[in-house]
């Protein structure tokens, strides 16, 4: 089973998802423990280059996520 890595921006007060913009595909891992990695690193560069939207960074099993999460932690990017 795949790990998907997706992420959420939050753009005129609603979470949109990375898909729907050009280059913020999800992106699939073996593991849950790579996907994590992943995540984390992703948090990190939006801490070092931000950019102009909050954002969720999600890891899912079996598909991307669609939809952010109910309580969903924001990390300014």
């Amino acid at each position: 089973m795949k790990w998907w890595l997706s992420v959420f921006f939050f753009i005129n007060d609603a979470w949109v998802p990375g898909s729907s913009i050009d280059g913020w595909d999800p992106r699939p891992f073996d593991s849950e423990a790579i996907c994590l990695e992943r995540k984390a690193r992703a948090e990190q560069e939006c801490r070092n280059y931000p950019l102009d939207y909050d954002t969720a960074w999600v890891c899912s099993a079996g598909e991307p996520a669609s939809a952010p999460p109910v309580a969903i932690p924001e990390s300014e990017c």
